[in-house]
């Protein structure tokens, strides 16, 4: 590995690590209950009249506390941030997002920073701002992904409790 790290670069062996670490790795499909299912509906067949304005947005955003509306370089989006215990746990959380965005074909911007700090921030990127897409994926996430928090940041946040690993 040190000869990998000389001749590539400390990314590729990243890179080259976690290729091979996950190669044989299954992603589990999170599903939700029967009863709460809400689905993101096709973009193609949204307009601009779908999108919320801000004040809309914090009225929907208030039914889930742990996201906030903001603003992304002149872009309205939801953002959820939370520190992780460990870069594993950060990783397994990304990679349980990643899942349920895949399964809805609505796709977050994923953000991991100083190893297990991590951002999710949603919009509907087509329409460049928030739709009930970005409500439905961020309540999914909440319901579905059981992270496992720095037992620091839990304490301090203690209404991300119902989305803690056990």
């Amino acid at each position: 590995l040190k000869s990998f790290r000389v001749l590539f670069g400390l990314p590729y062996l990243l890179l080259a690590l976690l290729t091979v670490s996950t190669s044989s790795f299954q992603i589990p499909q999170p599903t939700m209950p029967e009863g709460e299912k809400k689905k993101c509906v096709p973009c193609e067949g949204m307009d601009t009249s779908e999108l919320f304005s801000v004040d809309e947005a914090r009225k929907e955003v208030s039914s889930i506390p742990l996201w906030e509306v903001k603003d992304k370089n002149g872009v309205p989006c939801i953002t959820r941030s939370y520190t992780a215990k460990n870069f594993q746990a950060a990783l397994d959380s990304i990679n349980a997002v990643g899942a349920i965005a895949e399964r809805e074909g609505h796709h977050p911007d994923l953000h991991l920073s100083s190893y297990r700090e991590v951002e999710i921030v949603l919009y509907t990127h087509s329409l460049g701002g928030i739709t009930k897409n970005d409500i439905a994926l961020a309540a999914m996430i909440d319901t579905e992904v059981k992270i496992t928090y720095s037992p620091k940041w839990l304490k301090e946040n203690p209404s991300a409790a119902a989305s803690a690993k056990s």
